[in-house]
């Protein structure tokens, strides 16, 4: 074809003469027009034109979930602002370029290229002194460092732009940046610390301010609650976490936001998990499960999938259960999603266990307990620790100071972090291991507590096996 003996400088001329026939052609409906626009500006080197086309482009694509498309086109218009003129006016859109890199990298789980790119717009900012754009790029920086298994390092990011949030009284900011740092201390399992910070983000998101996004994916009010119901529940203070719960499901159910559905799925749970009501807890993640396939929802696919498959197994379909469990990790891991890498390692274990597969269900939990260490997840640990008591009691033959010693540790942890329905399963535990070798006083103290314990959190399930234990014992 002619186009192909065309010199260079031809094509150019070529190119930036159909640009401007377009832009005369159609001056009321150029947002018609923008690929063609931005291809022929890109290539006819008309660099102002093609840098504002791009953006343009890249955030129709990034509307319509087309993330890799998006991507291209964002960094197609990075290369055409590279060519113009330094100024500090170039030097913000640049910026701003890549904090809408962001979000399609953040859903197509590319968290190296996107820390790269928040990198240089740390630098940008800090070039041209520009304190409100670098306190974006530490709430973006918490977010990510949160997802990739870095919750201490999240922490520091995110208290560096709360503090800019602070100066400036930036309301957005305190929002997006509150929400990451409270499920940063989450995943470190301060419980009690991540319960205040979220609950701070629910309090300021009333009336109309419950449906803003604030620059984030899902709906702030409906994620902040889903994690704080997580928390709770952790912390044993169930009431508050269901009302929560129901507040973040009819929030995301009045304005379709599939994303946040996923997140109040399975952070609802994430208490009948821990209260032990593992079929009421089926419906919600299977409906989970359906949204992040439907919406391709790529990173909370793991977390449902892998609680789904524990829930399969607690409720005795382990031929379900295997699989999905195997099919989370294994995702977990391709997409470098390692913040909650331990739970799906712990949840597998566990599920080996009752299909009697003992050799996979310690090494998984020691796993899961090594993964938990490194990463400063000390709530993970604590669980880890209680599996591993377990498994040592049902060794062939029982390692009864192996048992005693995990459980005991886990028991310290669950203690300090105030996870009272973990502390209670330890005292269960320890005092049904005590009934294999111990004084029958210890057995009654520890199933005296756990029994208590689990009355004052309503948590029959496990009061039952208190009770039978107690029962059994006299």
């Amino acid at each position: 074809m002619a186009y192909a003996h065309l010199t260079g400088e031809q094509r150019r001329e070529l190119h930036a003469k159909i640009l401007a026939g377009i832009e005369a052609l159609y001056p009321g409906r150029l947002a018609e027009h923008i690929e063609r626009l931005a291809h022929h500006a890109f290539h006819g080197e008309v660099w102002d034109k093609a840098a504002a086309y791009l953006r343009q482009a890249g955030n129709n694509a990034a509307a319509r979930s087309a993330n890799r498309e998006a991507v291209a086109r964002f960094e197609q218009a990075l290369v055409a602002l590279a060519r113009l003129p330094s100024s500090r006016e170039t030097t913000e859109q640049a910026i701003d370029l890549r904090f809408e890199l962001r979000n399609p990298l953040h859903l197509l789980a590319e968290f190296g290229r996107l820390f790269d790119h928040l990198r240089e717009a740390q630098a940008l900012s800090e070039a041209i002194d520009d304190q409100w754009r670098l306190g974006w790029v530490f709430s973006y920086l918490t977010q990510m460092l949160r997802l990739t298994g870095a919750a201490d390092r999240a922490i520091e990011t995110g208290q560096r732009a709360v503090a800019i949030a602070d100066a400036r009284n930036d309301f957005t900011l305190q929002v997006a940046t509150e929400f990451h740092l409270g499920s940063a201390y989450e995943d470190l399992g301060d419980y009690r610390r991540a319960s205040v910070i979220l609950r701070k983000v629910v309090e300021r998101l009333q009336g109309d301010r419950v449906y803003e996004r604030f620059g984030l994916s899902a709906l702030p009010s409906v994620v902040a609650r889903a994690h704080l119901m997580s928390c709770l529940a952790e912390l044993g203070e169930f009431t508050e976490a269901r009302d929560r719960g129901t507040e973040a499901i009819r929030i995301a159910e009045e304005v379709y936001d599939p994303h946040g559905l996923v997140n109040a799925e399975f952070g609802a749970a994430t208490i009948r998990i821990l209260r032990g009501e593992f079929t009421e807890a089926l419906p919600g993640l299977e409906r989970g499960l359906g949204l992040c396939q439907s919406s391709n929802l790529l990173l909370m696919f793991p977390r449902v999938a892998a609680a789904l498959g524990f829930v399969y197994a607690r409720s005795g379909r382990l031929p379900e259960a295997v699989p999905l469990l195997e099919r989370a990790v294994e995702q977990a891991t391709s997409l470098r999603l390692t913040n909650m890498h331990a739970t799906f390692l712990t949840w597998l274990a566990e599920t080996c266990l009752m299909s009697g597969r003992m050799e996979d269900s310690v090494r998984l939990t020691e796993l899961a307990l090594e993964r938990s260490r490194q990463q400063k997840e000390q709530g993970h640990e604590a669980h880890a620790l209680r599996l591993l008591g377990e498994l040592a009691a049902r060794g062939e033959p029982p390692d009864i100071a192996k048992s005693e010693d995990c459980y005991r540790r886990a028991l310290l942890l669950a203690g300090e972090l105030g996870m009272r329905p973990l502390l209670a399963r330890c005292h269960l535990a320890l005092g049904l291991l005590y009934r294999q070798a111990g004084p029958r006083a210890r057995v009654e103290q520890h199933l005296d507590i756990a029994i208590t314990l689990f009355r004052e959190m309503d948590m029959r399930f496990w009061l039952e096996e208190a009770e039978k234990g107690l029962r059994e014992l006299r």
